[in-house]
């Protein structure tokens, strides 16, 4: 499993200073956020090409492209155009927000046909796409995620168990049983979270923390028993907590990382329940 770095902490690095840093940091290559305010932009889409240039030349991979794309509009074209001619085969898409505001069974209409446009548009370049478990959205979980792509076989999934935490959690083998196994996994979020008190008494919030430093998502389970299923695909490493130094960070979270990968194979079985 080649373990990939979102670019989110780097901000707005030129392509050379963010292939540079990503290999001081010990990644294996790119997740590379497409959005205003970071190296790549919807507006600069042209620099997908020499962001993967300059990562090549650390001998490191683009290996996915993460876009907030939700429509086969004229900016999915481009996006999904300029990744496609850069190598870049692998993009996450956008967000289906939920909103109570709104009757459920329209909202999902209406997201399985933005979604039916972004398959037909990808297979045309020839781009594969994912969508992630992510809360606050139409896809917090598989089943969620299921029903939305139900006969999109051109889309695959991203689990992400430190998103799916902030929902309630999912057992990460019920994720993988009910999206129809790991062959469906384009991509796995790396992240970890832990749940704090609140001022008022009974409240609970959950945030991002460390990789490094634990957290409420069992990854000394889940790498061994994404191996022993036979997941070959890229890990995403997240870091989205606050931090002073990002490179830093990145670093020590890609080391801890590497280190649970190393003890997968003695780890838990694929059939555990242990959380």
């Amino acid at each position: 499993m080649k373990v990939l770095v979102l670019t989110k902490p780097f901000g707005d690095a030129p392509p050379q200073q963010l292939a540079d840093r990503l290999a001081q940091a010990g990644a294996d290559g790119a997740d590379l956020l497409v959005r205003d305010g970071h190296t790549v932009t919807p507006d600069t889409v042209g620099r997908i090409a020499e962001t993967t240039r300059a990562l090549r030349g650390n001998g490191l991979d683009l290996g996915m492209v993460s876009t907030d794309l939700t429509t086969a509009d004229r900016e999915a074209e481009r996006v999904i155009g300029h990744c496609a001619e850069a190598g870049a085969t692998l993009l996450r898409l956008g967000f289906y927000r939920y909103d109570a505001r709104i009757e459920h069974a329209a909202a999902v209409d209406r997201a399985r046909r933005d979604l039916a446009g972004l398959a037909e548009l990808a297979a045309r370049h020839g781009v594969r796409l994912v969508l992630a478990l992510h809360h606050g959205t139409l896809h917090p979980s598989a089943a969620h995620a299921a029903r939305l792509l139900t006969g999109l076989d051109g889309i695959h999934v991203h689990p992400d168990p430190g998103n799916q935490a902030k929902e309630g959690s999912e057992h990460w083998r019920l994720t993988l049983d009910v999206i129809g196994g790991p062959g469906r996994v384009g991509c796995v979020g790396v992240k970890n979270a832990v749940w704090e008190p609140e001022a008022r008494p009974g409240e609970w919030t959950c945030v991002w923390q460390p990789l490094a430093d634990g957290g409420v998502v069992p990854w000394h389970t889940i790498l061994p028993g994404l191996d022993a299923l036979g997941y070959t695909g890229p890990l995403s490493l997240h870091v989205h907590y606050p931090t002073d130094d990002p490179f830093t960070a990145v670093r020590r979270d890609v080391a801890h990382l590497r280190g649970l990968l190393l003890g997968a194979g003695r780890g838990a079985s694929a059939d555990s329940t242990t959380n």
